[in-house]
């Protein structure tokens, strides 16, 4: 009995010391991710052969299950930029960026009662269809450039982040003794390990790009799907491995966390409720108007989210896609939350696991300088062999699957609205389906090319993950998801809505780059990028209305919210057969 007792007490002893960070990776790790990739490429095959038409390549023939599809939003905006960045704000920031879910009921109830039933009605293949029935081509070619532009950059940012996170994983691996033959072939004065870690960030962002590329305009919108499904199942196995580890390592829980991030910094665990400056970066109050903007913006412009819930069966169906994505997102992101605060708790428990740099410390306290450099360390250096290769996997097929659902996206958005709308009586050269891979294509180069501009740029600024978002992409969301909000609630024409968005345009540019442009030591708050263009369209929008009037026969005024509502729900193939044989 003494022994047993010695023995669980030895146990229980070892559980309150980490093990000493290893140096990196090892063979296993590498085999795992092999092992992951060869899965993704057989589903790619798999789903390539049930490619007869853009409706199968851009929709997967809208008979994708409900429970795929919500699974596949959730993987979508996840991205790795909310996987490394929201740890990443807990680590550096603190804990108010998580009050954004209090407006989570607010935002489900304009999606589920007002934008999943308006779209499910007019089942367009590009939402921007919508656009050009309710004013005019012009106005649908503004809302299609205006998607591309945000997709682009959003998509070149996802590319940067996951690139950053497998070199900070990797980088052990990249010395001297093995890259500068290779290096000195392309630049004898490359010599530097330094250098060269800096240089092999852009040869990842590169091989996974083309990687991207290549798969996504062979699989489509089916194998996006089906990824996507995997690839949330790993998400969350990662959250739940790294809080296993902390949990058994340190003996400590999130109690104990929150006491030593408090203790270390107080800004950490007590965030500001409210204030009426708009130079403060983030509080609770705007915290949560960010979330139910991103949300109700994004579910009701992004030919991204629209696309998925065009390729259900019916409104019932999307519904349920929707569900699944809402509660599967506030699951994981609470998860990742609590990865940030155990991860500041452990590394503050143990300091000297970290490089330098990442965190310092100034008059008694530590300052985190790197935060988003955290997770990627720990995964490569504190997990066991073998773990570290499945996240690496997570985070390589994360980058990819971004990249291929954004791709295909565009690639329906330039097909229809801007190709299809500029040259309405062009002689086709490729079919459908081989126009489509070859835009999958183009526009996969286009965002490897760009994403080595953003990370060039992104290594220069200063600013993390979540204070990159806003000028890198989320500029263009607000005046984007306008133009719907205006079409659907506004009895104006098109020449109203041109004035609007230009105006909302120009608002929001301003917002996201006020310091860069003036000089300033103050930045307006990343929290009210989207919401104050988007609002100030509608406003500006309904002032104008007031004196430029729409002309009463105006055919676009049937596609206004109360009007598209009072048309049937359409059936699903199912049911117009059950129809047809009563």
């Amino acid at each position: 009995m003494t022994q047993t007792t010695d023995l669980v007490d030895a146990i229980l002893a070892n559980t309150r010391t980490a093990p000493a960070p290893r140096d990196g990776l090892q063979w296993i790790d590498f085999l795992a991710l092999g092992i992951y990739l060869l899965v993704t490429m057989g589903i790619v095959i798999w789903s390539s052969r049930r490619q007869a038409n853009t409706s199968e390549f851009f929709l997967g023939g809208r008979r994708m299950p409900w429970m795929a599809v919500g699974l596949s939003v959730l993987a979508t905006l996840m991205s790795s930029i909310s996987y490394m960045g929201v740890p990443g704000e807990m680590i550096k920031n603190g804990v108010t960026m998580f009050a954004q879910y209090l407006a989570l009921p607010l935002s489900m109830s304009v999606v589920l009662f007002v934008w999943v039933p308006f779209f499910m009605r007019l089942k367009f293949t590009s939402a921007y269809e919508y656009l050009e029935r309710r004013f005019d081509v012009q106005t649908r070619i503004i809302g299609s450039l205006l998607f591309l532009m945000l997709r682009v950059g959003w998509m070149s940012m996802v590319t940067y982040v996951g690139s950053l996170a497998l070199t900070q994983m990797v980088g052990t691996l990249i010395s001297a003794d093995t890259i500068d033959p290779i290096a000195k072939w392309f630049d004898p004065a490359a010599a530097e390990p330094t250098m060269l870690r800096a240089s092999f960030l852009y040869w990842i962002i590169v091989s996974v790009g083309l990687s991207a590329t290549v798969y996504g305009s062979v699989g489509g919108f089916r194998a996006a799907i089906w990824n996507d499904v995997l690839q949330s199942v790993m998400l969350f196995g990662g959250t739940i491995v790294t809080l296993g580890y902390v949990v058994w390592t340190t003996g400590t829980g999130p109690v104990e966390w929150w006491r030593i991030a408090a203790e270390n910094s107080a800004g950490h665990t007590k965030p500001i409720l409210f204030s009426l400056d708009p130079t403060v970066r983030m509080t609770v109050f705007t915290a949560a108007l960010l979330n139910f903007f991103w949300v109700i913006c994004t579910h009701g412009s992004d030919q991204v989210v629209l696309q998925r819930y065009f390729s259900t069966t019916s409104l019932k169906s999307a519904r349920r896609s929707y569900l699944v994505a809402a509660v599967t997102d506030v699951t994981i992101g609470v998860l990742l939350a609590f990865c940030g605060l155990a991860l500041l708790a452990f590394y503050l428990q143990h300091p000297t696991y970290l490089p330098e740099g990442i965190f310092v410390a100034e008059n008694g306290h530590t300052i985190v300088k790197q935060g988003d450099k955290v997770l990627p360390h720990f995964f490569a250096h504190q997990l066991p062999a073998g773990i570290g290769g499945v996240i690496l996997a997570v985070l390589v097929c994360d980058v990819m699957q971004t990249l291929v659902s954004g791709v295909n996206s565009i690639s329906a958005v330039f097909a229809g609205d801007l190709y299809g709308r500029l040259r309405p009586h062009r002689k086709p050269i490729l079919t459908d389906v081989g126009f489509a891979r070859f835009l999958s294509v183009a526009i996969g180069l286009i965002v490897t090319s760009l994403a080595i501009g953003v990370a060039y740029l992104a290594q220069h600024s200063g600013r993390n993950i979540i204070d990159l978002m806003a000028p890198a992409f989320n500029m263009f969301l607000g005046p984007l998801a306008s133009l719907f909000l205006i079409g659907m609630f506004l009895k104006c024409d098109s020449r109203v809505v041109k004035i609007a968005v230009g105006c909302s345009v120009v608002i929001s540019f301003f917002w996201s780059y006020w310091q860069i442009l003036f000089g300033t030591s103050f930045q307006p708050t990343i929290t009210l990028t989207t919401a104050v263009p988007y609002l100030a369209s509608f406003m500006i929008a309904a002032f104008i209305s007031r004196f430029v009037r729409s002309a009463a026969a105006n055919p676009g005024l049937e596609y206004t919210w109360k009007i598209v509502m009072r048309r049937p729900i359409p059936m699903d193939d199912d049911q117009q057969d059950l129809t047809a044989l009563s």
